[in-house]
């Protein structure tokens, strides 16, 4: 009898490549718990997903869906929260300032100020609320994009449905394209990549554990805005509609993937230095890559450093 790991690859799965670590008793239980983790990520991929348009949350922004599905207002009730609790620097609604960018990549002309400023203005304010349950919608939600959330809480709960699948696994590590969640077993190694050099044969700028818990990074090292001759970042500041220039990539550990993929969008808004500083306030493992190459890190992270 073997405890594995067992490995299992899958692509495209929510968009990118989703890597399955099993420890159990034998291949067949590896085996079920894979599937387990495979369903409940296609099955939340059909409600989360913004590039269907067949998508509850797609069709809930067209006033299709009169009442979102428990997973749905779950989400949107915690998004609701971070971006009021975070004055901001998350919001759901920064879909609408995607699309000026998006719009500036084929126009080659970046958005003017005032048009920026302004945007932001109008999705400053929550434009629903969750109310007994219930989401009371009370503004413009066809910019709603709840990626930068919802792709860390698929991972949670698919590393929920293996375990309630199959309960006799020594460890189980889903790894959605950087957004990972460790479960059981010891712990996990991550090495950070370095997003002005993102090739393959780079070797890692940094490595830390993860135990029981989840590990998600924010950045440009693959995503951007190419406007004319100058290559924006893709993470948007919501509170001003710019680009954040300062900031190459930001990684956080926290106690789930959903936490630290949002707590990374939330820090990875201001500059390095203040990140860093917040998060040694808060004890928050951090990570952060500048534009100039400089490497930050919290002190939470330190005492995780391999």
């Amino acid at each position: 009898m073997t405890d594995g790991p067992w490995r299992f690859v899958h692509e495209p799965l929510l968009g990118t490549v989703v890597v399955v670590d099993v420890h159990g008793p034998d291949d067949s239980v590896a085996a079920a718990a894979d599937r387990a983790v495979v369903e409940e990520i296609r099955r939340l991929q059909a409600v989360f997903d913004i590039f269907n348009a067949a998508s509850e949350l797609s069709r809930w922004k067209r006033g299709e869906v009169a009442r979102p599905s428990d997973e749905l207002r779950a989400v949107l009730g915690a998004a609701r929260d971070h971006q009021v609790a975070s004055g901001g620097r998350f919001n759901p609604s920064v879909g609408v300032l995607v699309s000026l960018w998006r719009t500036a990549e084929h126009t080659g002309i970046e958005p003017d100020d005032a048009l920026l400023r302004a945007t932001a203005a109008g999705i400053a304010d929550p434009p629903y609320r969750v109310v007994d349950g219930d989401v009371v919608v009370d503004g413009a939600i066809s910019g709603i994009d709840l990626n930068a959330f919802a792709k860390g809480w698929i991972v949670d709960r698919a590393v929920e449905a293996a375990l309630a699948t199959v309960g006799d696994l020594a460890g189980v590590v889903v790894n959605a394209g950087g957004d990972l969640r460790h479960h059981g077993g010891a712990p996990l190694v991550v090495g950070v990549e370095n997003p002005l050099r993102p090739y393959d044969n780079e070797p890692p700028i940094d490595a830390v554990r993860v135990q029981d818990g989840g590990l998600a990074t924010s950045g440009r090292a693959r995503r951007g805005h190419q406007v004319g001759e100058r290559w924006r970042a893709h993470v948007i500041d919501p509170r001003t509609g710019r680009p954040v220039d300062d900031v190459a990539s930001i990684t956080v550990v926290a106690a789930d993937t959903a936490t630290a993929d949002v707590t990374a969008t939330i820090l990875g808004v201001i500059p390095p230095l203040e990140a860093v500083r917040e998060a040694d306030a808060a004890g928050i493992a951090c990570l952060v890559v500048g534009a100039d190459g400089s490497v930050r890190s919290s002190r939470a992270w330190q005492e995780l450093r391999c």
